[in-house]
């Protein structure tokens, strides 16, 4: 009894030695294929032939009376049906690939003929029982072709060495996946540097107006301050000059300058705006020239008398005044809302460490996936090993 001897393979020929075995193979297979390919494209032409002069041939009419017109429906059906699926058989290919590509489609059509077969040739094998052994042989011969060519893909060898070249194929594509799962970690991981200097950066500007926010709040203090007696000065004014708005009203109906009718209904509308931007005093002089037609009451047209001469007599001038300067520094008051940016900066800072926190993730995420990979790199190869010793007899080497 012969044995073959054990060839031997260093772990770092392996790759090569299985692409070289696999395209020993593949050279074997489709070098074969040939002489099958050319016996499919020998029983298509034949299968046409046969065809081509069937469409001639009819039925005895007396011998088939029951069945004649079947018959003659059944023929045209089926030469129809299979002459344009043989139509279909394709013979040519490049590679490997597109001799497999070539073989399922052969096992199609081969199944579309012997369906149009059983779905039309019922009666014409007893009409055409001759011509239908002659059509038989011609079809038996095409699938014993198609299923020697799918005997020589499916071949033990072949597919054992074409699983080890797939294998080494994947474990590239892992390789690569790794490769570029390293890349995409280290982008991240500058990321994550560029948005810590930023936090950084934040926590510094932070502090610094953290350490002003004293100051500032003294300032918004004064402000507040500024405003309150600003306020005062105004209300004041208006409780002198608010109280004759019933009076102005009055007024206006009886005076008939419109001039003077335009700043009495100013006078109604922004009683303080419109004293302070008032230096003659025309609406207060007309209401005591008019003040019988304005009030018949003689206890409140005195009353009113008093408040008109209390301001014609200048007894607000040193309130305007005070409102004039209240409202030029309250004006000029700038006050930064540090507030609102100390909290932005607290929200900008909380959203950087969460995007860090978030890429970390992915890092680990990215990092769990390459020693996943690596596993099974580390396992293929294992099975690699074990495959070229059980299958083909080869020792590998460290």
């Amino acid at each position: 009894m012969l044995f073959r001897s054990q060839e031997k393979v260093k772990k770092e020929e392996i790759e090569n030695w299985i692409k070289r075995r696999y395209d020993s193979e593949i050279e074997k297979i489709l070098r074969d294929s040939k002489k099958y390919m050319g016996k499919i494209e020998e029983s298509k032409q034949r299968i046409k032939n046969f065809l081509n002069e069937f469409k001639f041939l009819s039925p005895d009419e007396r011998i088939f009376k029951k069945i004649y017109k079947i018959a003659l429906s059944s023929q045209d059906k089926f030469i129809n049906s299979i002459l344009l699926t043989v139509e279909k058989i394709n013979t040519e290919y490049e590679d490997i690939d597109s001799l497999k590509e070539q073989y399922e489609n052969l096992m199609e059509i081969l199944a579309s003929i012997q369906k149009y077969v059983g779905m039309h040739g019922r009666y014409l094998m007893i009409v055409y029982e001759k011509e239908m052994r002659l059509f038989t042989k011609f079809l038996k011969d095409l699938g014993e072709n198609i299923e020697k060519l799918g005997n020589l893909l499916k071949n033990p060898d072949f597919v054992k060495i074409e699983n080890l070249r797939r294998t080494i194929l994947e474990n590239e594509s892992r390789k690569k996946e790794i490769k570029e799962n390293k890349i995409k970690t280290e982008k991240i991981k500058k990321d994550i540097e560029k948005k810590k200097k930023e936090i950084e950066s934040k926590k510094k500007e932070l502090l610094e107006m953290q350490k002003r926010m004293k100051d500032e709040r003294e300032k918004l203090e004064e402000y507040e301050e500024l405003k309150k007696q600003f306020k005062k000065i105004e209300n004041e004014i208006y409780n002198k000059i608010a109280p004759l708005k019933r009076e102005m009203r009055k007024l206006e109906k009886i005076v008939t300058d419109k001039k003077l009718k335009k700043q009495i209904q100013e006078y109604i509308e922004f009683p303080v705006k419109t004293f302070l931007n008032d230096s003659e005093l025309t609406v207060f002089h007309e209401s005591i020239s008019n003040i019988e037609k304005i009030e018949s009451n003689p206890h409140k047209r005195e009353k009113i008398m008093k408040l008109v001469k209390y301001i014609l007599n200048g007894n607000l001038e040193e309130k305007k005044r005070e409102y004039t300067e209240y409202k030029e520094k309250v004006d000029s008051f700038v006050i930064e809302k540090k507030e609102t940016k100390n909290d932005l900066l607290k929200r900008e800072i909380d959203n950087l460490e969460s995007e860090i926190t978030k890429e970390n993730e992915k890092i680990r995420n990215l990092e769990t996936k390459n020693d996943q990979l690596r596993e099974e790199i580390l396992e293929t190869e294992k099975d690699i090993i074990e495959a070229l010793k059980r299958d083909f007899n080869v020792k590998v080497q460290e």
